[in-house]
């Protein structure tokens, strides 16, 4: 259930922040562009945690969290600045 909520709040928050990015003529490609690589980053991500746990559970766990952090790291950095609203 945890899993199908993240899933669900994640995916209707990257499609609507490419809605806001991209003019309506584009999105169709922007979509397919998006799904193809959420598809190859999920299979690479799959590959690497089968081979992993095949070899060594604790290094699947340390593996894991390096990338996890790594990302919230980068995050830090291409997070765009909030924009003033004046009136």
């Amino acid at each position: 259930m945890l899993w199908g909520a993240a899933l669900g709040i994640q995916e209707s928050t990257l499609r609507a922040t490419v809605a806001d990015l991209v003019p309506p003529d584009r999105r169709g490609t922007t979509y397919g562009i998006y799904a193809a690589i959420v598809g190859v980053a999920t299979a690479v991500g799959g590959i690497m945690a089968g081979a992993l746990y095949g070899v060594s559970i604790p290094a699947l766990i340390i593996v894991t969290f390096v990338i996890q952090a790594a990302t919230m790291f980068a995050l830090l950095f291409v997070r765009p600045k909030r924009r003033k609203v004046g009136l």
